[in-house]
């Protein structure tokens, strides 16, 4: 019985197709389908779930406003006028989806690296750099 049960398993194993992953591919031939959909917002969840919260971090210093800013007393102030800029600014998923399927829709998106670049710079919350 129990050689019956494990070749019926095996039998189900092969019938069934496994899920095929998608990729970006499917974005380029058509934007609106339920495929690129399902591929984009798995790619913005990745993305919202790694990215660090750059209301935190510090900006980088430059010559010009910023680095004479940080160097002075009004530094601090400029620095949490920064973090609460950031603050009410969180990126909204759907927002970022939509983007993504209109720059992809227009061709200014080609391959992975021009994607994850986009997705950085929707997530980019800095004022100045």
């Amino acid at each position: 019985m129990k050689i019956k049960l494990l070749m019926l398993a095996l039998a189900m194993g092969v019938v069934t197709m496994p899920a095929q992953a998608t990729s970006f591919n499917v974005c380029q031939t058509s934007v609106e389908s339920n495929e690129c959909k399902s591929y984009l917002d798995g790619v913005v969840d990745g993305a919202l779930m790694y990215h660090t919260d750059a209301s935190g971090s510090r900006l980088e210093a430059d010559d010009g406003y910023e680095s004479r800013a940080l160097k002075y007393r009004a530094g601090k102030r400029y620095q949490e006028a920064n973090r609460s800029f950031c603050a009410d600014r969180k990126p909204h998923k759907d927002d970022i989806v939509l983007a993504i399927q209109e720059q992809t829709a227009a061709k200014n998106v080609n391959n992975l690296s021009e994607l994850s670049i986009l997705i950085d710079s929707l997530l980019d919350c800095q004022r100045l750099k």
